[in-house]
C-alpha cells in the first residue's frame, strides 16, 4: 500500500487510537519517514491545543481570547507543516479541515447574536453570505474569518442551549458530491460536510448526536442565509 492509502489513519495513530488503525499502516509508519513525520506533527498539534485548553481554564475575558487566538496562530502554521493528509486541499497541497478546524478554536473577532448583524459582517469580510444552521437550540455567538492556504474560511460560532460551543467553517469549495465524513482532528471528531450550498467543517464541544444533526441539516441545504441588514 502506498503512503496515501495509510494517510487517513495517521491522526489516530498520532492520538493513539491504534484499535481502529490496520496493522499494516502501524508497520508502514514505523518504516516510513515521510509518515512518521506526519505523526509527530499531529501530535504537536494535538499538544498545543490541549495546552491551550489547560491554560486557558485559568483565565478570563481579554486574557483567554488573547491566548486562544495565539493558540488558533499557533496551530494553523503547525498544520501547514502537515502534507498530503486525507481530506479537502487548497491550491498549496493543505488539508483545509484539519486547518479550518484549528483556525475555529479561536474566539469570534465579531461578536453578536443578531444573525442580520452576523451576515453583514461576513458578507464585508469575504464577499459572500453565510447559510444559517436552523435549528432551535443554536444561538449565534458571532463569526471569524482566517486565510488558510490562500483560501479564506469563514467561520461562525454558536451556543446549544445547554452551553455547548459549536463552530461551522465554511470553506470557499464547491464539491461535486454531497455526504459527511468523519476526521479526526487533535483527538476530536469533527465532521466534514460537503453539500450544493458548498463545503463545511462542523467542530465544537457539544455531543456526537448534535453536531451530525447539524451536519445532516447542512448536508440537506435546509435553512436559509444569514442575509446582510438593509440599510
Amino acid at each position: 500500500m502506498s503512503c496515501e492509502q495509510h494517510r487517513p489513519y495517521l491522526a489516530a495513530v498520532a492520538d493513539n487510537e491504534l484499535e481502529v488503525v490496520p496493522a499494516s499502516t502501524l508497520a508502514h509508519v514505523r518504516a516510513c519517514p515521510t509518515c512518521r513525520r506526519e505523526v509527530e506533527t499531529h501530535s504537536l498539534l494535538s499538544a498545543r491545543l490541549q495546552e491551550a485548553a489547560a491554560a486557558g481554564s485559568s483565565l478570563t475575558g481579554a486574557g483567554r481570547r488573547r491566548l486562544w487566538a495565539a493558540a488558533a496562530m499557533a496551530t494553523l502554521l503547525i498544520a501547514a507543516l502537515v502534507a498530503g493528509l486525507a481530506g479537502w486541499r487548497g491550491p498549496g497541497g493543505q488539508d483545509q479541515v484539519l486547518a479550518a478546524a484549528s483556525a475555529a478554536q479561536g474566539p469570534p473577532q465579531f461578536h453578536s447574536s443578531d444573525e442580520a448583524a452576523i451576515g453583514a459582517w461576513c458578507e464585508r469580510q469575504s464577499g459572500r453570505s453565510m447559510p444559517l444552521v436552523a435549528l432551535p437550540a443554536l444561538v449565534p455567538q458571532g463569526a471569524r474569518t482566517d486565510q488558510v492556504d490562500g483560501v479564506q474560511v469563514v467561520t461562525l460560532a454558536y451556543k446549544t442551549d445547554t452551553g455547548s460551543r459549536v463552530t461551522v467553517s465554511w470553506l470557499n469549495d464547491t464539491p461535486s458530491q454531497s455526504n459527511i465524513t468523519d476526521r479526526s482532528v487533535a483527538g476530536r471528531t469533527v465532521l466534514l460536510v460537503r453539500s450544493r450550498s458548498g463545503m463545511t467543517v462542523v467542530a465544537g464541544d457539544a455531543s456526537q448526536a448534535t453536531l451530525r444533526s447539524i451536519a445532516a441539516q447542512l448536508q440537506a441545504g435546509r435553512g436559509g442565509a444569514l442575509q446582510p441588514a438593509v440599510s
